[in-house]
């Protein structure tokens, strides 16, 4: 088996964790990648027994791994999604960051645990639907796709950010507050969370449409099928917005349209067994603290 290891940053107070990963993945005769980047990043704190096979975006597209490791938290898993693109390579999870719903496994449980379930295949695979994203600009058009949401937000609090959205060509609303979100059932459980969306889970076959302090209270989230087409069009065409996609942000003219639909391909996440997504939500949430805990 082929592993890769990926990560966007490290801390030293994770060096034994990761030490100890590579020598238990090295001892159950794994052939470790690393991305270069990552690999210069924790070359001072930890050793490998022999050099690993430094990997580039490309090469893991290639098939050079079987699985990929993403070190971090979710946010580093997002990342990782750009590195695997539609490659079609599982990706686990290992965190070492904060809230962690996509991840499946921190150090609690254990390396030498979980890398003998791993080994042994006690782990289940959710396919993650992506959204595809269209920025359209005087005739121009830029393709892109996300994991979790795409959002647009008012650039500064002495006005509301007013949009239109379709679904399928037909007017859904207008929206007039600080912006608007529109995520994947993985993103429902993201920036749409904390604006009052709810969370879906990643089969669900659906896109969330949820409002960011809306002006009109009556205006709620929306749920509509995955299979929809949804455009945003900024009514004011001189107002600079926020867009957001995923952990990228960037200052735009709203002088432009926003087409969101499903991406033809998906995201395999591994999920180790007793770690899935609902355990996940109770854990992260605190559900039921003095209830059910099995």
């Amino acid at each position: 088996m082929k592993i890769g290891l990926f990560g966007k940053k490290f801390s030293s107070d994770n060096q034994e964790y990761l030490q100890l990963l590579i020598k238990t993945l090295e001892s159950n005769n794994i052939e470790i990648s690393v991305l270069e980047s990552y690999y210069l990043m924790i070359l001072p704190y930890v050793t490998f027994s022999a050099k690993p096979k430094l990997l580039q975006n490309d090469q893991i597209l290639q098939n050079e791994v079987d699985v990929l490791f993403s070190i971090g938290g979710d946010g580093t898993l997002l990342s990782s999604v750009g590195v695997i693109q539609d490659s079609n390579i599982p990706v686990l999870g290992v965190n070492i960051g904060h809230l962690g719903f996509l991840t499946s496994v921190n150090p609690n449980n254990g390396v030498e645990n979980f890398v003998s379930e791993f080994i042994a295949g006690n782990y289940d695979i959710e396919n993650h639907s992506l959204l595809h994203v269209e920025m359209i600009q005087n005739r121009e058009t830029t393709h892109s796709f996300v994991m979790n949401e795409v959002y647009i937000h008012r650039e500064n609090s002495c006005s509301m950010l007013s949009a239109n959205v379709y679904v399928n060509g037909e007017v859904l609303a207008t929206y007039n507050g600080d912006g608007l979100i529109v995520s994947t059932p993985t993103g429902s459980t993201a920036y749409s969370l904390s604006c009052g969306g709810p969370i879906l889970t990643p089969d669900s076959n659906c896109f969330l449409i949820t409002p960011i302090a809306v002006h009109t209270l009556t205006l709620r989230p929306v749920v509509v099928p995955e299979s929809s087409k949804i455009r945003l069009v900024p009514c004011d065409k001189t107002q600079q917005i926020f867009v957001g996609r995923d952990s990228k942000m960037e200052l735009m003219s709203s002088d432009r349209e926003i087409l969101l639909y499903k991406e033809n391909f998906s995201v395999k996440l591994i999920r180790m067994k007793n770690q899935g997504f609902y355990s996940a939500i109770r854990e992260k949430l605190m559900w039921g603290a003095n209830g059910v805990n099995k």
